[in-house]
C-alpha cells in the first residue's frame, strides 16, 4: 500500500475495505488508508468493527480505549482521526499538519458535497460501481432544497460518466438528456450525441431533430478527431492493438501474442 513500515502486530483477520477491495493488516496500513483516502472515510468510519480490529487483531487495546474515550459523536471524528495518526507516529509533523488542513477543508463542505467528493475519488480509482451508488444517492436527494440545481447537474453528469465507464450507455444517455431537459445546455446535448455515436444508438428525434445539420456535422467531425487521437495513443500498446483488429483476425492475433509471451517465459526459465 505504498510507504510501509511495520512497527506493530500483523493481524490474522484483516480489516476489509469493500469499496477498494483491499485488506488492512497493520496499524500503519490503517493510518496510510486514512491519510491517503480521506474522502472515502465516511462519518460512520469509527465503529465497533474498527475498534474490534484495533483492540483484538492488533492487540492495541490502549489505543482502542483512547478512541472510545475521545470519540463520543460523529462531530468528533476528525479530531479522533488526527489523534490516531499522531499517536501511531507513522507520519511526520508536516504531514500531520497537512492532514489537519484537509480535515478543516472537508469540514466546511456540506454532507452532499462530501458524498460527491467520495464518489469523485472512487471514479479516479476506477471503482465505478461504488461511484454509481454514491452519485445515485445524491441524485435521489434532488428534493432536498439545500442542494443547488447546478450541483444536481454536476452529479448527474458525473453519474453519466460512471455509467459510460461501465458501458451502460442507455443509463448514461438518460442522465445527460435529463440534464438537458432542465438546462438546455448545448454542451450536454453534444455529450449525449457522443454517447449515441459511441454506443451505436440512434439519435432521439425529440432532442436532435431541431439541431442544424451543420452543427451535427461539426459534432461528428469532433468525435472522429478525438477517436483518431485515442487510437494513435494506443499504437504503442501491443495488447490493445489486438482488440482493435476486425473480428476475423482478432482471435488469431491474440493466440499468436499469447504463444509469444509463453515462449518468452519459457526462455527465462531455461
Amino acid at each position: 500500500m505504498g510507504r510501509y513500515i511495520l512497527c506493530g502486530k500483523e493481524a490474522e483477520l484483516p480489516y476489509e475495505v469493500d469499496e477498494l477491495d483491499i485488506r488492512i493488516y497493520t496499524i500503519e496500513e490503517l493510518c496510510y488508508y486514512i491519510y491517503n483516502y480521506l474522502p472515502l472515510v465516511g462519518d460512520d468510519f469509527i465503529d465497533e468493527r474498527l475498534l474490534y480490529f484495533i483492540r483484538n487483531e492488533l492487540d492495541m487495546g490502549e489505543i482502542a480505549d483512547k478512541i472510545e474515550r475521545f470519540y463520543s459523536s460523529r462531530s468528533e471524528q476528525d479530531a479522533t482521526l488526527q489523534m490516531l495518526l499522531s499517536d501511531v507516529g507513522y507520519f511526520s509533523d508536516a504531514e500531520l499538519q497537512e492532514f489537519q488542513n484537509r480535515l478543516v477543508y472537508r469540514r466546511r463542505k456540506s454532507s452532499q458535497e462530501r458524498i460527491k467528493a467520495k464518489a469523485d475519488s472512487l471514479m479516479k480509482l476506477k471503482r465505478y460501481q461504488s461511484a454509481v451508488r454514491c452519485y445515485k444517492s445524491l441524485a435521489n436527494s434532488n428534493a432536498d432544497t439545500r442542494v443547488s440545481r447546478e450541483f444536481y447537474y454536476e452529479v448527474l453528469e458525473s453519474l453519466s460518466g460512471a455509467y459510460g465507464h461501465l458501458c451502460e450507455f442507455d443509463y448514461a444517455l438518460d442522465c445527460l438528456l435529463g440534464i438537458y431537459d432542465m438546462n438546455h445546455s448545448e454542451r450536454i446535448l453534444k455529450k449525449a450525441y457522443d454517447v449515441c455515436i459511441l454506443s451505436g444508438t440512434e439519435l432521439p428525434d425529440a432532442y436532435f431533430s431541431k439541431v442544424p445539420d451543420t452543427v451535427l456535422q461539426k459534432w461528428q467531425q469532433d468525435y472522429w478527431n478525438r477517436e483518431t487521437v485515442a487510437r494513435q495513443n494506443l499504437d504503442g500498446d501491443e495488447t490493445l492493438q489486438i482488440f482493435l483488429k476486425d473480428p476475423d483476425t482478432q482471435k488469431k492475433a491474440l493466440a499468436e501474442y499469447l504463444d509469444g509471451r509463453k515462449e518468452a517465459c519459457r526462455g527465462m526459465l531455461e
